[in-house]
């Protein structure tokens, strides 16, 4: 057993010893005190001892691997402060193994934490609820809840962990919404109050009910019934800025004018539904939003634009036999388009772009151009102007809300059903003037019925 002076040349002179060996050089003045070198070069410190006299087994304690920040002095520092432990019949071992297993618990509690934190992210939770919850059980309604949290909650809380939200947080995200709106306030909540019940029942030994920031948050105020309808000038500008917006969404937008069908309806179209002999569009009851089917009479613009759209064809992989849904709207061939809150701000620049420049050429001053704005209106207003516009052509509300699929008491229940082709003659008519009368609100004049105008 060698011994000697332990300095840093004295370490590092103890020769590398064979494979599976180890080669000690212990201290000659302080008895316990040592060093070990491994066959691949690894020199450390320690102290070895026994407690109990020379029946005792031996016990070994390293102090640390030579260079920074033990140095031969720092190492025999500690190693004095070690056998007073022992002095002491204070067991140094038993501590070291103490600190190691804790060392090694609070790891795993790390690394366990950083998983649920991983998990519990607000953007990866949101998405995970849109897939496994909204999807599956808001057929009709899961793509608006993700615009929702993908434009308005995402952006807000990004990684933070649902763990984390507090109430304050959600009163002040549901207060910014407001002020763009009570409709994206209300839609917000809607959205939030979901996915931390569903959070709540995944991960409830994460987040317990009692701990969900949601749970004394009252909904914001709701809106009023909307009362909204476009001018029939909002409406030309409304036509002349979705010219501009292109494939797919200009067309779009037009249909939107032309039918006052929803939003998504319009959106989902596929040619299946489209019969272009009949001059009708079938939309299913299983895409409208109550759930009935709408015989939907298309006018000579209306065929206009729809003959001039593409004809988008799925991509298959060699031996995939999954039918094509061939979708009007499309740009995958699989999945309707989105983005309508990017598309309605391209609008709202257009028309305010097109209303300064009217001004201009009008000879309007340069403050009152300034002046200029776009009242507030959404894509759901241009259906109630449609209806609003029938009426005002004379024709019945009963002959309306059959163009609008809308559900009165007169229309509820199984009665609705047998309605579908009910008013076709009627529906045709109140279309086909609607259409001229949006030709006469674009061009100043009114279109023949034998003539198609404005082609998109």
């Amino acid at each position: 057993m060698a011994t000697g002076k332990i300095t840093k040349r004295s370490v590092e002179a103890v020769p590398v010893p064979p494979p599976g060996k180890r080669e000690h050089l212990w201290d000659d003045t302080l008895k316990g005190f040592g060093v070990m070198v491994t066959d691949k070069g690894a020199r450390s410190y320690l102290v070895q001892y026994r407690i109990g006299g020379r029946g005792a087994p031996s016990r070994r304690v390293t102090i640390g691997k030579h260079g920074s920040p033990w140095t031969a002095e720092r190492a025999r520092a500690r190693a004095a402060e070690l056998l007073e432990q022992v002095r002491r019949r204070d067991d140094p071992f038993d501590a070291a193994q103490a600190k190691v297993a804790a060392e090694r618990e609070a790891k795993a509690r790390a690394t366990a934490s950083a998983v649920v934190t991983e998990r519990l992210a607000f953007s990866v939770f949101a998405s995970r609820f849109v897939e496994k919850y909204a999807k599956v059980n808001q057929a009709r309604s899961w793509r608006e809840t993700e615009g929702v949290i993908n434009r308005d909650l995402v952006p807000r809380f990004g990684t933070t962990p649902l763990t984390e939200i507090e109430d304050a947080d959600i009163v002040e995200v549901i207060d910014a919404l407001a002020e763009r709106g009570p409709s994206a306030a209300l839609k917000g909540y809607k959205a939030l109050r979901q996915i931390f019940a569903y959070a709540v029942d995944k991960e409830r030994r994460h987040l317990p009910a009692a701990k969900n920031p949601m749970a004394g948050i009252k909904p914001p105020a709701k809106m009023g019934k909307r009362e909204r309808t476009l001018t029939d000038t909002e409406l030309r500008l409304v036509w002349m800025a979705a010219g501009g917006l292109g494939w797919p969404f200009g067309p779009l937008v037009r249909l939107l004018i032309l039918t006052g069908q929803r939003r998504d309806e319009v959106g989902g179209m596929s040619w299946a539904e489209v019969d272009v002999d009949k001059r009708q569009w079938l939309l299913p009851g299983a895409r409208s939003k109550n759930g009935l089917p709408n015989l939907v009479p298309l006018s000579d613009q209306t065929l206009t634009i729809i003959g001039d759209l593409p004809v988008i064809k799925a991509v298959r992989g060699e031996g995939d036999k999954r039918p094509d849904p061939r979708l009007v709207f499309t740009t995958t061939g699989e999945t309707p388009v989105s983005g309508f809150s990017k598309v309605k701000a391209r609008l709202d620049d257009s028309m305010l772009d097109l209303m300064r420049k009217e001004a201009a050429e009008a000879g309007a001053d340069e403050q009152a151009i300034k002046r200029l704005a776009v009242e507030p209106w959404t894509l759901h207003d241009l259906r109630r102007t449609l209806a609003t516009g029938c009426q005002r052509l004379g024709f019945p509300t009963e002959v309306t809300e059959a163009v609008i699929n809308h559900v009165s008491g007169s229309r509820a229940g199984i009665v609705g059903v047998y309605q579908t082709y009910r008013y076709e003659k009627e529906k045709r008519a109140a279309l086909d003037a609607w259409s001229r009368h949006v030709t006469k609100a674009v061009v100043g004049k009114t279109a023949p019925n034998n003539v198609v105008a404005l082609r998109a």
